[in-house]
């Protein structure tokens, strides 16, 4: 009852000040209804972008391992990366792409272009070979699958910087890499 009672009083304070600031109440509700469009259009354009993202990307779905190892490799040199060398393939322990950051840091990266998830004994095995054999500073395993709460987990406790779909969708759009390989400023 007080509840309802609250409601009817702000309801009428409202009108009250509706009925003495008339050009107050039209001002204080045009910025509300701005605001709301503001906010409509930046939600809107935040998808389309996201859309267009993916539009991006979806250019890998049809791809075979090999030519995906290929396609990271570019990305990797567009980024400033240099000496990129794919070596995928049976017997790569791991090591699909190997190259040196604009800094000169070791990136070592695992490519796995799959349709569903990345699960953790992905990112376990990935964890187990690109430190101790293949001398990794910087572990990239990129992704066109989605990873899995565990992967993520594994990502993060080995210092595995994982680039899931929406992350290479964004790197190809606008052609800003993760910001792991930007290690020229720490110089």
């Amino acid at each position: 009852m007080a509840g309802a009672a609250g409601g009817v009083l702000a309801v009428a304070m409202l009108v009250q000040v509706v009925r003495e600031h008339p050009v107050l109440t039209v001002v204080v509700t045009g910025l509300v209804l701005a605001a709301g469009g503001v906010w409509a259009y930046l939600r809107w354009s935040a998808m389309n972008r996201l859309m267009s993202y993916e539009r991006d990307v979806a250019v890998t779905d049809h791809m075979s391992g090999p030519d995906f190892e290929r396609y990271v490799a570019r990305l990797l040199r567009d980024s400033g990366c240099r000496g990129v060398r794919v070596s995928g393939g049976a017997g790569d322990m791991g090591a699909d792409v190997t190259a040196r950051t604009p800094g000169g840091r070791r990136l070592v990266v695992q490519c796995k272009r799959y349709a569903g998830n990345l699960s953790s004994p992905d990112v376990q095995r990935f964890a187990g070979t690109a430190r101790d054999i293949h001398g990794a500073d910087i572990a990239l395993l990129v992704t066109t699958g989605r990873p899995t709460g565990p992967a993520l987990q594994i990502a993060r406790r080995c210092r595995i910087t994982l680039v899931d779909r929406p992350a290479l969708a964004r790197w190809v759009a606008t052609g800003v890499a993760p910001e792991v390989l930007d290690d020229r400023a720490r110089r």
